[in-house]
């Protein structure tokens, strides 16, 4: 069996669904989930478990509009539409999702400092996104004048 991009659009768009389904379960979870976590692992976190729910719900703002995005970017690379404007409005709000998922995790750090390793990694991501926009706004234009040059 050969790899090709076919299968690697459909691999990438189950990672999509995989993820999905996976933020859902955690959210619906987040209050047994946070509150084993507190009673078991680290009873210093006592009184905290609202603050847990309240990120993490608020994370999943962010998180569905990655997930969101990253689907509609599959779709339009399975399609064939790589340097279109459209993909470059997509990875401009990928990276806005991931610098508002930072802000979320860096403002959750002050009652749980580990949030401190989530918001510096969802902010270097974001930052790389904003760098990816930019090479795909640039290759846009150039693919744009190129169509229309006879």
């Amino acid at each position: 069996m050969q790899w090709n991009k076919s299968k690697s659009l459909k691999l990438s768009k189950a990672c999509v669904y995989i993820f999905t389904a996976t933020m859902v379960i955690v959210a619906v979870g987040a209050p047994r989930i946070f509150a084993l976590l507190i009673e078991k692992r680290a009873s210093y976190l006592g009184g905290t478990l609202p603050y847990f729910l309240v990120s993490t719900y608020t994370a999943c703002i962010p998180a569905i509009m990655a997930l969101y995005g990253l689907y509609r970017l599959l779709d339009n690379i399975e399609k064939g539409d790589v340097f279109i404007q459209t993909n470059v409005k997509i990875l401009r709000m990928l990276s806005w999702a991931c610098i508002l998922a930072a802000a979320i995790c860096l403002v959750s750090a002050t009652y749980y400092l580990p949030f401190l390793i989530l918001a510096v990694a969802a902010g270097f991501v974001g930052l790389i996104l904003r760098v990816v926009k930019n090479v795909f706004a640039q290759a846009v234009e150039i693919k744009n004048d190129n169509d229309f040059t006879i």
